[in-house]
């Protein structure tokens, strides 16, 4: 297991899903499969439809659209997102006392490849079983439809790194995608990889 002293950091950067909300990808891709057939679902990744609204190219009636187009279909946009949403699991209420208690010592950053909907929908869900939002738990929240940006381009680190003046020798970034892991190192980030719904601070050496 690699282990990480905190103390080397002045910045974190997190990844979300994966790293503090429990996910499951499969779980849309088998509600989609399901109400779409098995080969018009899998042509929406192929036509890269969830990269298209991550990275905010197409609109989030133009994503419904899409679908309803590709499959010839006529779902309403509320059946396509809670399909779409199905991979949004829970939150772990360890990871969120750590963040609280981190951003008490350092910089805290969000990074995350997402889209409106999702956005709204696990950002309801921190209010509602927490009372706080991502705007309370982080110096700055980046999100990749907003940027127009999808990690694991250099380009999207680049971009945090410049607009915050970070030392990329002290942030640490952690993510649960070894793709984007192996991008932030190539920028200078000192990364920390961790399992898909594992505990990050499991990782840190000099706790309490």
């Amino acid at each position: 297991m690699t282990m990480v002293r905190l103390s080397d950091f002045d910045t974190i950067i997190f990844d979300f899903g994966g790293v503090i909300l429990d996910i499951n990808p499969d779980l849309s891709r088998n509600r989609f499969a399901e109400m779409l057939g098995v080969e018009k679902a899998f042509k929406l990744e192929e036509e890269q439809l969830p990269q298209l609204y991550e990275k905010g190219q197409i609109s989030r009636a133009e994503f419904v659209d899409r679908i309803n187009l590709i499959a010839g279909t006529d779902f309403s946009e509320k059946e396509i997102l809670e399909a779409w949403n199905a991979m949004l699991l829970n939150y772990r209420p360890a990871r969120i006392e750590w963040i609280k208690r981190l951003r008490a010592t350092h910089r805290l950053l969000l990074l995350s490849n997402t889209n409106d909907a999702h956005f709204e929908y696990f950002h309801n869900k921190l209010m509602a079983e927490y009372g706080v939002t991502f705007y309370q738990l982080f110096d700055h929240v980046y999100l990749s439809h907003e940027m127009g940006m999808l990690k694991p381009s250099h380009e999207i680190f680049n971009a945090v790194i410049a607009e915050q003046k970070l030392n990329p020798k002290h942030t640490l970034f952690i993510e649960d995608t070894n793709l984007n892991a192996v991008a932030a190192r190539e920028v200078g980030l000192q990364t920390l990889l961790i399992p898909r719904n594992g505990e990050f601070y499991k990782f840190f050496e000099d706790t309490d």
